[in-house]
């Protein structure tokens, strides 16, 4: 995935505060990434105004030929990075439905398995009502979940290009 793309769908969703972008320019820079405002925004203090800070964030992007994604675009890559977590065992179950719950739409989901994901996390009512009642039932969703999210993890790679190119053509 394009490292660019990745630093800008998180932005926009929240995982990455306008404060931790110049280290996010720094790691860039490291792995050989260069651009004029992409140096100016690694040497800002993360104490600095956050509208300089988002500003150069956004120079440097297009700088680096990516775009910034739209909300719905962001919001997708979100599913796909929650589902690769589950997947791998690096969030539970749990943590990855708390995030989903938190903010990610059910207009994002675009394909079968972005849909099928969201709709195995369910509603946080039911989920909690579950884990105290149905001991059972709560094991099945865990399972369900697992497999929804191992299932578009494996679209993943191919699903996140073809975002990124889409925000590509659509910021141009």
């Amino acid at each position: 995935m394009d490292q660019v793309f990745a630093v800008a769908w998180q932005y926009v969703v929240g995982l990455l505060p306008p404060e931790e972008l110049p280290m996010e320019a720094a790691k860039l820079l490291a792995v050989g990434l260069d651009s004029p405002a992409l140096r100016d925004l690694a040497g800002c203090s993360r104490r600095e105004d956050t509208v300089e800070i988002e500003g150069l964030f956004r120079q440097a992007v297009g700088e680096l030929g990516t775009a910034i994604p739209d909300e719905e675009t962001a919001e997708r890559c979100l599913l796909h990075h929650l589902a690769g977590q589950l997947a791998a065992g690096t969030k539970t179950p749990g943590e990855v439905a708390a995030r989903v719950w938190q903010g990610a739409t059910l207009t994002a989901a675009q394909t079968g398995p972005e849909r099928a994901f969201l709709l195995a996390v369910g509603d946080e009512y039911h989920v909690d009502f579950i884990s105290v009642k149905h001991p059972d039932a709560f094991q099945a969703w865990e399972t369900a979940l697992r497999s929804a999210a191992e299932q578009l993890s494996r679209t993943t790679s191919a699903e996140v290009g073809a975002l990124n190119e889409r925000s590509r053509s659509t910021s141009g």
